[in-house]
């Protein structure tokens, strides 16, 4: 049905010859908006910097003032000035002045120093652990002289644009950390970076179709046939299938929405807020950039994007949220509470954790790790076992391999196979062995690239971190010539390394300079992941209370669930007596929160928490007075354990019941419980996941028979055909280029998920226990999916677990 209302007439930008005629008796008038716009004159200030201020102690430069915190951050740090370190920091300080960017030093020390008081956990990430001054301000936690971090990585002198320092931060508390930034550096001056959201199968053919006015039942119906996230890998030689080629068959009414829902993809669509940038300007920043106020965050933002605002001049600061930290938040605070005497706050907590500890070595040696902020993907953990990660060094060494790069150009396996010592490591001259002794001669690191052509060529770090961004972008280019004959040559004459290895040893940084992984985030994120497998290994309980409670990371909530149960913890339906909104350790045990229960209201949580505890089922009903089917959905999921059976409770409900008043007659609380199949159904249907078992858990017989394999050592066995056990989590169907049905889905059984693809040939065979919730064995190749740097299973047969 289309809708009749149309725009009003003339609601459109009107030419010059229309304009003429409107205003044939007013020429005047036409003539003067020419003379106006003659004298209106627009200077954009691009590129100027315009760097904040920041609150300076009297008779003291920023300079100084950066200068002063820094060497006494390094005294503290490492109780003595030596050579080394009055150098770097001299150094790093000379370039940070000369750039003028000593306030977006100071900013962010002051930032997360109001964030280390308040108790708000923090990590750094990307580049800025390279910088001794960052360090030395608190700013990073890795330390840069230990692991060999060049400054240049982070701050190249030879580049004008200013630095990027990027912190992560508890997600649950840094909204704090933003509006002190907004109160400390004033509201005129500050605002979040504006973002453009753009157009996606979804909301594309949403905001057409509305358009044309089909009826919104229709509109939602369609839209739900759509995925989330785009995604797909097609067969060789074939072109990406078009999202909406399965509409376009169903709903061949509609070809005309469809041909413009998909010619706005990728358009722009409105403005949001980005992730976790903060602009400081030096005055009002309306006098700079244009803002507003967002509609879902009601804070202000820039109505310009990210690439903009930069080219202004204004500085951007990330303080980025995430659920690693708040999981690491929430034992902290357990701890925090239990050692008052000895913890001031949270962060005081974490920064206790020791950095070496046999009980967390064993843990992440052995792939125990789900719900380990960073290294819980079954790919991940198969790395872990492999090379035996025991340590933050370890977890460092293991991000950076697993990535798409080393997984695919064998550098990965090379490293194993040496680790083991089944490969001998032969370096292709000797000079490098103190470079790459650490990996086992393999470039593992952007930084090992600067450090070759520094220390074998003599590339001042400001010219080996502009060649380590050229090879990275693979430009073969006049200027990448000229910088290889100038490395070959000075490889021979400053480290004797002949002509011909110097071409071998070029070749070897060009072809790993692409992949590498920044050694500075990996180490700052080894951190986050080493403190989460102690916190795991010490603390189950509040660990995975606070996994779960923030939706987890990798998996879905099913997965912890088992993990949870797999550890001995006791995992409970949320209970009326003393449940929570979220998942909360009760009793030594882990009890869901009431936030979860379908159809229960804001207004019926509130009371019930209230107003707990409860001694029987009459005073429940008396004094929170729920509606029929929330009580009737509190019985179903077992949240009035201990007050009766299910069944018996159920029969109770029947009789009705009034606010204030207890039932004067007694009821009978006997008779058998329900099932385990039961409450199974009851609680996937009202709690969205079995609290008493998992599917497979049923069926473990069946499978310990089989020939399947668990998802966890599947993902290390990239290029062999397994045989895994599964149930479905997740499916996409879609058609190759050629019309043909194809399923994406992603498989979980007690060990983690694995994406799979069943192409047509497959899918056409086992499209029903495919499209299932029952237990599965599938049996494929196992293949890496380069663009996401993950494996999956090129399914090949389907069979159901009987």
């Amino acid at each position: 049905m289309l809708l009749s209302a149309a725009a009003p007439a003339g609601s459109y930008f009107t030419s010059p010859q229309e304009m003429e005629v409107r205003f044939q008796e007013f020429p005047e008038a036409l003539a003067a908006t020419v003379e106006i716009a003659e004298r209106c004159r627009f200077d954009l200030p691009l590129g100027q910097p315009n760097m904040p201020t920041v609150p300076l102690p009297d008779g003291v430069s920023a300079s100084q003032h950066l200068q002063q915190k820094a060497f006494a951050g390094a005294q503290n740090l490492y109780g003595e000035i030596t050579p080394e370190i009055q150098s770097r920091l001299d150094h790093e300080l000379g370039v940070i002045a000369r750039m003028g960017f000593e306030p977006i030093f100071l900013i962010v020390e002051e930032v997360l120093d109001y964030a280390r008081k308040t108790g708000v956990p923090f990590s750094s990430r990307g580049s800025a652990a390279s910088s001794l001054v960052a360090h030395c301000l608190g700013i990073t936690s890795p330390d840069p002289l230990r692991l060999n971090l060049y400054f240049e990585r982070f701050l190249n002198p030879a580049r004008l644009t200013p630095p990027d320092i990027d912190t992560d931060l508890c997600s649950r508390r840094r909204d704090a950390v933003i509006q002190h930034v907004f109160d400390t550096y004033g509201a005129d001056r500050v605002a979040m970076v504006g973002t453009i959201n753009r157009f996606r199968p979804r909301s594309a053919l949403s905001d057409v179709a509305k358009a044309h006015g089909i009826e919104l039942s229709k509109v939602r119906e369609m839209v739900n046939q759509l995925p989330y996230s785009f995604w797909a890998k097609f067969e060789d030689g074939e072109d990406p299938a078009s999202p909406f080629a399965d509409l376009r068959l169903s709903h061949p009414q509609y070809q005309h929405i469809f041909d413009e829902a998909e010619a706005i993809l990728k358009l722009p669509r409105h403005l949001s807020v980005h992730a976790g940038g903060l602009i400081v300007a030096p005055s009002a920043l309306t006098d700079l950039v244009r803002v507003m106020r967002s509609g879902s965050k009601g804070i202000i933002i820039t109505q310009l994007d990210l690439d903009s605002v930069e080219a202004l001049g204004l500085v951007k600061i990330d303080l980025l949220g995430i659920r690693g930290l708040t999981v690491l938040g929430d034992v902290a605070e357990y701890i925090t509470e239990n050692n008052s005497e000895k913890y001031i706050n949270l962060v005081s907590a974490l920064e206790d954790i020791p950095s070496s500890d046999e009980p967390t070595a064993q843990r992440v040696e052995t792939g125990q790790t789900i719900g380990c902020f960073n290294i819980e993907s079954p790919g991940m953990r198969s790395t872990l076992k492999e090379i035996h990660a025991r340590s933050e060094d370890d977890i460092m060494a293991a991000l950076a391999l697993y990535r798409p790069g080393p997984l695919t150009g064998g550098l990965k396996d090379a490293f194993v196979r040496r680790f083991k010592g089944e490969e001998k490591v032969n370096h292709l001259h000797s000079s490098l062995a103190p470079l790459l002794d650490e990996t086992f001669g393999v470039i593992l690191y952007q930084e090992q690239v600067l450090r070759i052509a520094h220390e074998l060529a003599g590339f001042s770090l400001a010219e080996a971190d502009l060649l380590r961004r050229a090879m990275s972008h693979f430009d073969p280019g006049k200027r990448m010539q000229e910088l290889q004959k100038k490395f070959v040559g000075e490889a021979q004459s400053k480290s004797g390394v002949p002509s011909a290895v110097g071409e071998r040893v070029w070749e070897m940084m060009a072809a790993f300079a692409g992949y590498g992984f920044p050694k500075a985030h990996a180490a700052s994120y080894a951190r986050i992941a080493w403190r989460s497998a102690w916190c795991k290994t010490y603390f189950p309980a509040q660990f995975m209370a606070g996994v779960l409670a923030n939706w987890g990371g990798y998996y879905s909530q099913r997965v912890y669930l088992s993990e949870a149960r797999r550890m001995g913890l006791s995992v409970r339906p949320p209970h009326v007596n003393w449940a929570g909104t979220n998942f909360q350790v009760k009793n030594e045990a882990l009890y869901m929160g009431l936030d979860q229960v379908k159809d229960l209201t804001r207004r019926t949580i509130e009371r019930i928490i209230q107003l707990a505890p409860f001694h029987s089922l009459d005073e429940f009903l008396s004094r929170v007075d729920p509606r029929p089917q929330e009580a009737i959905s509190l019985a179903r999921t077992s949240c009035l354990e201990s007050f009766g059976t299910i069944p018996s409770i159920l029969r109770r409900l029947e009789n009705g019941w009034q606010a204030g008043q207890m039932n004067l007659f007694g009821w009978d609380d006997n008779g058998d419980d329900w099932t385990l199949q039961q409450k199974m159904d009851a609680q996937l249907e009202l709690l969205g996941v079995s609290l008493e078992a998992h599917p497979l858990e049923l069926v473990a017989d069946q499978v310990s028979k089989s020939s399947s394999i668990p998802i966890v050592d599947a993902a290390g066995k990239l290029g062999q055909r397994v045989t895994i056990a599964g149930i479905r989590q997740t499916s996409h169907r879609s058609r190759t280029a050629k019309g043909d049905s194809m399923l994406f889905l992603t498989i979980e059984d007690l060990t983690g998920t694995l994406d799979a693809i069943a192409f047509p040939d497959v899918y056409r065979v086992a499209k029903n226990i495919l499209s299932s919730n029952s237990p599965m064995f599938l049996t494929g190749l196992m293949e890496m999916d380069t663009s996401r740097g993950e494996p999956y299973l090129r399914v090949e047969k389907v069979a159901q677990v009987k």
